[in-house]
């Protein structure tokens, strides 16, 4: 299970063999590490370094989030120690390999997101311009296919040419089943200027946590990214590796928040012309996503949670750099 830690005065400590959560140091609850997999720290508080040693010697994964959606710090178990499998990363970069997984990881976004067009569609009742957008992006994906495997940088700039177009045609679609309540134009990405935005930014960082965590445990360099290029601080292969899960984990989750008439706009505060979540949707988008990566689904004839299947991803890409097994892209026909 995930532990969301939210809230003011929370501290987690230990207990014998137990990870103990006090707040106002009351205790409130109690876990054993081996049912946790990971705790988000949403909140402020303070952690004992006994209670550290044990979460890591269980690889229980911890995270902060800041109000903004950024990972703020992450304390994790050691490494693995196969230096093979981050020397291959680094090789891979000068040759075609990371060609063909930076085309693979768009291959696997733009079918997500035709498939996620084509359900909200069918959905209505078939609606004539989300077929048109879906068809727009089929034609789009063979554009991709066409482009010869090389090294990445020397085909980073078509492949994100034609991911730009795809995006473009996909949130077209997306607005339009939103409707004109949320003022939600297009996808500007971090600093958002309307609620659709915000939320999709938060979201988006509580899976790259997610994905983080199935890199480092597979001993992948999260900094070293294949189709995203190398930036001071920016965990390239993360945002890689996302691009393969943004539509059915955070996407499908904040049109179901919408849907449902969860969310108003008394829920989000402006500041200096930026969006800002709300303390209570904020739990709802936390809990919303998480409960999405716990949700089983089949690929492949095999079913498995979303965080499951992003653990076989990771440990994919691993196997595609050590051992040139095909690499499987993941996507969901719904």
């Amino acid at each position: 299970m995930r532990l969301l830690i939210d809230g003011f005065n929370k501290s987690v400590t230990k207990r014998d063999n137990q990870i103990v959560i006090k707040e106002d140091g009351k205790e409130v609850d109690y876990f054993l590490p081996k049912d946790l997999k990971q705790i988000i720290i949403l909140g402020k508080g303070a952690i004992t370094f006994d209670a550290i040693a044990l979460l890591s010697d269980a690889n229980v994964d911890l995270i902060a989030i800041d109000w903004r959606g950024n990972i703020k710090y992450r304390l994790a178990s050691k490494e693995h120690n196969n230096v093979q499998i981050r020397k291959q990363q680094y090789f891979a970069l000068s040759d075609s390999r990371s060609g063909y997984l930076a085309k693979k990881f768009i291959e696997s976004k733009i079918k997500n997101q035709k498939s996620l067009l084509g359900a909200l569609s069918r959905n209505r009742g078939g609606v004539e311009f989300l077929d048109i957008q879906k068809n727009k992006l089929e034609n789009l994906s063979k554009a991709l296919k066409d482009i010869k495997n090389r090294p990445s940088e020397r085909i980073r700039s078509q492949i994100f040419g034609i991911e730009g177009m795809a995006s473009a045609e996909y949130w077209q679609g997306f607005r339009y089943v939103l409707g004109e309540d949320f003022d939600f134009l297009n996808r500007s990405g971090r600093g958002a200027h309307d609620i659709v935005n915000s939320m999709l930014n938060y979201s988006y960082a509580i899976l790259s946590s997610e994905i983080l965590k199935s890199l480092h445990m597979t001993g992948l360099d999260p900094y070293a990214g294949f189709l995203h290029s190398d930036l001071y601080g920016r965990t390239s292969l993360v945002f890689d590796v996302m691009e393969e899960f943004r539509q059915q984990i955070v996407d499908r989750s904040i049109l179901k928040i919408i849907n449902l008439g969860q969310i108003e706009k008394d829920d989000f505060e402006i500041k200096d012309g930026f969006v800002f979540i709300g303390d209570e949707c904020r739990k709802l988008l936390v809990k919303t996503v998480l409960d999405k990566l716990n949700t089983e689904v089949t690929f492949n004839g095999i079913r498995k949670t979303y965080s499951d299947f992003i653990e076989v991803e990771s440990n994919n890409i691993m196997e595609f750099l050590l051992y040139e097994k095909h690499y499987k892209t993941f996507y969901i026909r719904w």
